[in-house]
Formats: structure tokens, sequence, C-alpha cells
């Protein structure tokens, strides 16, 4: 897959999983690019507050930096998924750098889920590193690390978007935190109210 096509299609053609079909009311929340010193802890107190398990797709290098915080994510209950070393972006990045970056070796570089950063992989990584993770994508994306965004244009994004199985994308990193916390106590709300239970992958 050329690369401009990656940029306008980052996954068309690959396997893995977006939504989890005929799961009827229900819903996974995961997050990206944590754990995070200061934000982390409070995304795991608001979803203990709705007794909410998520899955947590975890930088190799923060993960290595917050194993305390990596514990505590794995104790309460919820999944941990890989989400690369570094974040590199393969968009900006020598393919080369790109795969030493995701196999480089860390606390989290084992386990069984694998999300790309950005949802963006070559082909020929793609088949690499299928035969050792399972990918998983999503189908609704929060944008709330879109600073221009606020929790009012994202819960309104979100109410429109989530269905029956839908995977939806939160973060754990710093940038995101106003809005992360602000949004993700009313949208467990707003999916309880409307019948919806959350699953982990």
């Amino acid at each position: 897959m050329s690369l401009s096509l990656l940029s306008r299609f980052p996954n068309p053609f690959l396997k893995g999983l977006r939504r989890i079909k005929n799961a009827g009311k229900v819903i996974y929340i995961t997050f990206d690019d944590g754990p995070a010193s200061g934000n982390t802890e409070q995304i795991l107190e608001i979803l203990g507050r709705y007794s909410v398990k998520a899955t947590f797709f975890c930088s190799g290098k923060n993960a290595d930096e917050n194993p305390d915080l990596l514990k505590k994510i794995v104790d309460e209950g919820h999944i941990i998924g890989y989400h690369s070393y570094s974040h590199k972006d393969i968009l900006k990045s020598k393919p080369s750098e790109w795969l030493a970056d995701v196999e480089r070796k860390s606390v989290v570089s084992d386990v069984k889920l694998f999300r790309p950063p950005y949802g963006r992989i070559l082909f020929r990584h793609y088949c690499r590193l299928k035969q050792k993770y399972k990918f998983v994508f999503w189908d609704v994306m929060s944008y709330d690390y879109d600073v221009r965004r606020s929790p009012e244009s994202i819960m309104s994004l979100l109410e429109k978007s989530v269905r029956e199985g839908s995977v939806v994308v939160f973060h754990d990193k710093k940038k995101c935190k106003d809005n992360t916390l602000a949004v993700l106590p009313q949208f467990i709300e707003l999916m309880k109210s409307k019948g919806y239970s959350f699953g982990i992958l």
C-alpha cells in the first residue's frame, strides 16, 4: 500500500477488530497513549465509580515509566493492549524505524492486542505483525485530543455515532485530560440511560 493511499484510507483492507457485530447493546471503551500520571488515575476513578471496564492501549515507553499505574489498570480488572513503543507515525517515519519502534521490548510489547498508532500501518508490516498480535481498530473516535473541540461537541458526536458493538477511542495522555475527564462520565451515564452495558476486548 502506498503512503499516499495510507494517508487517505489508513486500514481499508486489513483484518482487524473495528466493531463487535451481534454484540447487542454493548459498547467497548478503549484508551490510547497512556498510562500518564495525573490523568490515568482519574480515568480509573471514573471507571470504578460506574463499574465500567475498559481496554487500555499503552505505549511501551509510558508503561515502562509508570509501572505502578500499569499495575493499577490490571488490578482493577481492565485489559492491556499495545500501542507501539513511542507512537511513531508511519507517514512521518522510515518504515524500518517504525517497525523497530513497534518491536522494541517493553513491559507491554508481548500482550495480544495491538492498535497501530493513528490506525496506520504498511501492508508488509501488517503481514509480519499479525503473526503475533490481534489487530484492534475502532468505529468511533471521540476526538478528545482535539483541543479545539468542546466537551459538548464531543458528546454530540458520540451520541450520533455510537451503535451496538461500537469500539470507542478515548485517550489518557495529558493533552486530552480536560476533554476526556469532562466527557467520560457524561458518556457513560448517557449510554447506561439508553440501556447499554460496557465490555472489554
